[in-house]
């Protein structure tokens, strides 16, 4: 099997014909520099996914563009849905890594990889170098994926120290930072807590992630109450 040229251009007329004029301005309003969007909604890539995965995706990933938000989306929703070997899995993750231009491709990616326990020592050494990168969206994607699978007691405090190893000051990373801060509180108080105490990250990501918690119903009263008190 292979996926076709022809396929390609009904796949790109697919999403021209799934796409929505007011939703297009929305989705570039709230991420600025993306180079081109189609406007399609979410649960309409998502279905353009799985049929994808149904057929030949290695084809479709080897021969895909980035030419738009929505083509760069489809390649990470198949990435991150692909049954095949981990080692495969993470060889074509490092191939698109460095395609994603915005916290939607980095968000969705991520939270659909759905990693195995037993695979989280290897996706754990893949991923940490990224940390590290110089590229904005690089390092929002290892910090989301730290969020999505290290929360667990085995991986806490490895995943604290990783977010405190991290310098990019870039806006995306930092909101990724703060989120993923807020998402350890919830699971991890007790580990968590300490360094809001200690102050230890910068500002800007200590006091998001105060009110990223403050803004969670899943913290108590008390614990928004004393969070106030360690605003920076």
């Amino acid at each position: 099997m292979s996926y076709t040229a022809q396929e390609y251009q009904a796949l790109l007329a697919r999403l021209r014909q799934n796409s929505e004029e007011k939703f297009r301005r929305f989705n570039e309003s709230l991420m600025p520099g993306t180079a081109q969007t189609f406007g399609v909604r979410t649960p309409v890539l998502r279905t353009i996914a799985r049929e994808l995965l149904r057929g030949d995706w290695r084809g479709y990933l080897d021969t895909a563009r980035e030419d738009s938000h929505e083509e760069i989306l489809l390649q990470g929703l198949v990435t991150a849905g692909a049954k095949c070997s981990l080692e495969e899995k993470l060889q074509r993750m490092r191939l698109l890594i460095p395609k994603l231009s915005n916290w939607a491709q980095c968000d969705m990616t991520a939270g659909d990889c759905k990693w195995k326990e037993r695979d989280l020592d290897a996706v754990w050494a893949f991923f940490e170098p990224d940390l590290h990168s110089p590229q904005e969206f690089e390092v929002r994607f290892a910090v989301v994926q730290l969020m999505d699978y290290f929360a667990g007691d085995a991986w806490i405090d490895r995943a604290l120290a990783a977010y405190r190893s991290v310098t990019h000051e870039g806006y995306y990373v930092t909101m990724a930072l703060a989120w993923g801060l807020s998402v350890f509180f919830v699971k991890q108080r007790e580990k968590t807590l300490p360094l809001l105490e200690e102050k230890v990250f910068s500002p800007a990501v200590h006091n998001k992630a105060i009110q990223k918690c403050r803004e969670s119903f899943r913290v108590s009263a008390e614990d928004k109450a004393y969070l106030k008190t360690l605003k920076q």
